[in-house]
């Protein structure tokens, strides 16, 4: 475990609003004047949003691979607070999805959303196609962050879960991409990232606020270019 990661800086955390607000609207038309191509042939993808956030703020994001052709649901579960006993109901949800459509799932999470597609994927590999995290700190949880005061809040009282806490950084058995980001606000990009690359786990760094993440046209084309590749592992 790194233990030299820093907090993000003040400044990145300050202007975070300001820079997702920005790249919200550059996604817009971005997306306004884009030639959609059915690349995605109606696979399943499931969206899990970050920390605080609820599925109006993937909307953009699964409009866009909607429109790709792609299956996409949201996570329905109202807003995330960050509750690892919602892994049960989604893992339930994703392999729901899988027996329903007949294909494995793509995951796709945000944040806090990308720890629980990861550990989807560890609880659940055959019914899961790949994982995608946006800012997802994975890599050390317990790194300084500028959104550890709202976890912690919203989950007061809660029963510490070290065996579950400290395996939350091993890979699952998927193909796995991990996007990251440098001028990340909320969480330090070195903890968004796979410790070891290898043919199944690879990262990739991108230019985005960590609010701006779902609707950053940049990060759209990233995740379309690898839900768009075929993986079938057995």
């Amino acid at each position: 475990m790194n233990s030299n990661i820093k907090r993000p800086s003040f400044i990145l955390h300050l202007t975070e609003v300001i820079r997702a607000i920005y790249q919200a609207i550059k996604a817009w038309f971005f997306m306004r004047s884009y030639t959609y191509e059915n690349v995605g042939k109606n696979r399943p993808i499931l969206v899990v949003p970050g920390l605080m956030g609820t599925d109006l703020s993937t909307k953009m994001l699964r409009s866009f691979l909607s429109k790709m052709g792609f299956r996409v649901l949201g996570w329905e579960m109202g807003r995330n607070l960050g509750k690892f006993q919602d892994l049960q109901p989604l893992t339930q949800k994703v392999k729901n999805f899988h027996e329903k459509t007949g294909k494995k799932v793509i995951l796709i999470g945000w944040s806090m959303g990308g720890i629980f597609v990861r550990e989807i994927g560890k609880r659940a590999p055959e019914s899961v196609n790949q994982l995608i995290t946006m800012g997802s700190p994975f890599g050390n949880i317990h790194a300084p962050n500028n959104a550890k005061w709202v976890f912690d809040l919203l989950n007061k009282g809660r029963k510490e879960l070290p065996e579950f806490e400290n395996q939350i950084h091993e890979p699952a058995p998927l193909p796995t991409l991990a996007i990251y980001s440098k001028s990340d606000g909320i969480v330090p990009w070195e903890a968004c990232m796979e410790r070891v690359e290898d043919d199944l786990h690879k990262n990739h760094e991108a230019v985005s606020s960590h609010f701006g993440m779902g609707t950053n046209k940049e990060i759209f084309k990233l995740v379309l270019d690898r839900a768009a590749m075929e993986f079938d592992l057995v």
